[in-house]
């Protein structure tokens, strides 16, 4: 058991070390990935899951000083509401879950775990001009698993979630200011 322990510390250590900061040609930078979740859900104790597909964006904004400025928005399967999240920083947790984002070369990931679903968003840039992400999500155990709707903040309970293509975008300055 202490030899696992040590491994696991081991890794993550390793994968702490080789993280840096933003690159520098992504300073003053806007990344925006855009995908379609599909869901088997419901609305918490109330009858069958329904499977939908929920639209979703994530925005990162790197400041002039590399500071990170994340968004995560969801808009209802009908396309009436939508409602979203922000953090400040490159890791954090709350309620609503645990997230970090880390840089390797001109590759941003995200991570985040929000009441056993997990989501890894990996985007790859060329300097900062274009861009190219994959999203992959999941649910853990056997159960479901129930988080808060960004939406509608109505409390949600996942059967299965999976993540469809992703699209991404690169402009100049800071979108959260507008």
């Amino acid at each position: 058991m202490r030899g696992l322990k040590l491994f696991v510390v081991a890794a993550g250590m390793t994968i702490a070390s080789s993280a840096q900061a933003a690159p520098q040609s992504f300073y003053g930078k806007t990344l925006r990935v855009s995908w379609n979740e599909a869901r088997s859900q419901r609305v918490q104790g109330e009858g069958a899951f329904k499977s939908v597909s929920i639209p979703l964006s994530f925005t990162v904004y790197v400041s002039t000083k590399g500071q990170l400025f994340k968004r995560l928005t969801s808009t209802t399967a009908n396309g009436r509401t939508s409602g979203s999240k922000d953090r400040v920083g490159d890791s954090g947790s709350g309620a609503d879950g645990a997230g970090a984002v880390t840089f390797q070369g001109n590759t941003l990931i995200s991570t985040a775990n929000n009441h056993g679903l997990g989501r890894r968003i990996r985007v790859t840039f060329d300097g900062g001009s274009s861009c190219s992400a994959e999203v992959l999500t999941g649910k853990s155990g056997g159960g479901a698993a129930t988080v808060r709707s960004n939406a509608t903040g109505k409390m949600l309970e996942f059967e299965s979630v999976s993540a469809g293509p992703a699209s991404c975008s690169v402009q100049e300055g800071n979108v959260f200011a507008n």
